[in-house]
């Protein structure tokens, strides 16, 4: 399964619309963390996976989501909405410490109603846990998080999403910025910066915060390390791609020879179980893909699945289909010049388990 990730790579600084696939280490053996700040009453915990057609604790008020999960994709995806056949209903995009929020495409994709899932990172060699946990990068991280919330407000969006650190247990991405548990202290205290200034959902304001890892590292137990807590997290969310040894192959492209799949089960069954077992939070798949296969019907098969493990368990709250080429590697998931596998995820996107929209704003 390791050798089917690929990387998180950065391109470049050009700030809210820099896409990039998730990545996988190999963990230490995990420990726990749990975060102190907050002021949201977690609801009621559950153990084991949430059986299918089950509906989430607290779902609709955590997840601002109603009416099944959001159907959503990165900056790449949103020019393949024609093809789709619908607006994407959420649009992943990636912020570093230090960029603006609100670049014109972001502005363009709020106001034709789709809300957005942004990722705050922080560059190796810059703006460590510790500094940020002392309060030092404030300015910005206060200024910054007005910017989500008066965005939501402007545009009339019921809810937006926020995460710190996207896969901080990828160390490769994240060397030198501290260790886990000052991970979650520097969660923290962004969070309750947010809390100081009312911009939570649950204090009248519009920002849902979402805990994004890979995906081996709920399967791995690593994810516990960086777990802040459930009074600071609204809904948990992984990285995960059937992505089939691309990383390892050589080469600018790669195409799958097998008609093997990493199954979604496979990539996030332990992500839903995590979640319900951390207070019953519904759960995002921030990031999955495919790689092409020589035999089209496979990714188009994978595609199909991830529509049924959705639909399956009410629990997911949104997907987001990361539709681009991992720089560096051999790795693409872009479906642009895959016919039948595009016209698989319209499919997908018209199917009643992912018709999820924000709930309206009080």
């Amino acid at each position: 399964m390791l050798a089917g990730l690929v990387m998180l790579t950065a391109v470049g600084c050009a700030g809210s619309t820099t896409s990039s696939p998730g990545a996988a280490t190999q963990p230490s053996s995990p420990g726990a963390a749990s975060g102190t700040g907050g002021v949201v009453s977690p609801p009621g915990g559950t153990s084991g996976s949430v059986p299918a057609g089950s509906q989430a604790v607290g779902d609709s008020q955590r997840s601002g989501v109603t009416g099944g999960a959001l159907f959503g994709g990165d900056v790449p995806l949103v020019s393949q909405q024609p093809r789709l056949g619908r607006k994407l209903a959420i649009v992943r995009i990636y912020d570093f410490m230090g960029e603006k929020f609100l670049l014109p495409k972001v502005k363009r994709y709020m106001a034709a109603g789709s809300t957005i899932l942004v990722s705050l990172t922080t560059k190796p060699g810059q703006n460590s846990y510790a500094s940020i946990a002392a309060g030092h990068e404030d300015a910005f991280i206060s200024s910054w998080l007005q910017s989500v919330q008066q965005a939501a407000v402007h545009y009339r969006l019921g809810a937006i999403y926020v995460d710190f650190e996207v896969e901080a247990d990828s160390q490769a991405h994240h060397a030198g910025l501290g260790t886990p548990a000052q991970f979650v202290q520097a969660w923290d205290h962004i969070h309750q910066l947010a809390v100081n200034a009312h911009l939570d959902w649950n204090q009248g304001g519009r920002l849902h915060w979402v805990f994004i890892l890979t995906h081996f590292a709920y399967i791995s137990g690593l994810a516990n390390q960086y777990w802040p807590g459930p009074n600071e997290v609204d809904i948990v969310s992984a990285d995960g791609y059937n992505a089939q040894g691309c990383r390892a192959a050589g080469g600018s492209q790669f195409t799958a020879q097998s008609t093997a799949v990493l199954t979604p089960t496979a990539l996030f069954g332990a992500t839903l179980r995590f979640a319900s077992s951390h207070g019953g939070l519904p759960v995002f798949i921030a990031e999955w893909g495919s790689v092409p296969y020589s035999s089209p019907s496979v990714e188009v098969g994978f595609i199909n699945q991830m529509e049924q493990f959705v639909a399956s368990h009410r629990q997911i709250a949104g997907a987001e289909y990361w539709n681009g080429h991992a720089p560096g590697t051999a790795c693409d998931y872009s479906l642009n010049s895959h016919a039948s596998a595009l016209a698989a995820l319209a499919v997908m996107g018209h199917s009643a388990a992912l018709q999820g929209h924000i709930v309206p704003a009080h």
